[in-house]
């Protein structure tokens, strides 16, 4: 009489590395969210905030930069790097800016904090 046939399981192979290595990887995985995140969530979405007027220009652009908050020095400042500053559009979180290349165009359109850029009117 031949016994009930066991079905294989497969074979899980794990990496030595332990609990310190992994606490070790986990740690290295959040410094490395904590300092590309941002970054790397505005070049994935940069897509919906950049106006689909604006999408395939081919010479410098007049826009509009749309912000969710007010904004203070330090987004003025890195906004300006992107074009000539030309004030506000009605409010203080709409910032004009003059002469915005496409390449410039779109590095703006990665930074994540900026909510969405439009043409200028």
């Amino acid at each position: 009489m031949v016994g009930p046939s066991r079905a294989a399981k497969p074979h899980r192979r794990r990496l030595p590395i332990g609990t310190d290595g992994g606490r070790l990887i986990a740690g290295l995985l959040l410094v490395i969210v904590i300092l590309f995140g941002q970054q790397v969530y505005g070049m994935v979405t940069a897509y919906h905030r950049l106006d689909p007027s604006l999408q395939g220009v081919t010479g410098p652009s007049n826009v509009v930069v749309v912000l969710d908050f007010k904004p203070e020095r330090f987004h003025n400042e890195r906004i300006s790097e992107y074009g000539i500053f030309a004030g506000r559009d009605g409010a203080l979180n709409r910032i004009r800016l003059r002469m915005v290349t496409p390449e410039q165009l779109h590095a703006l359109a990665d930074i994540a904090w900026i909510a969405r850029i439009e043409p200028m009117k």
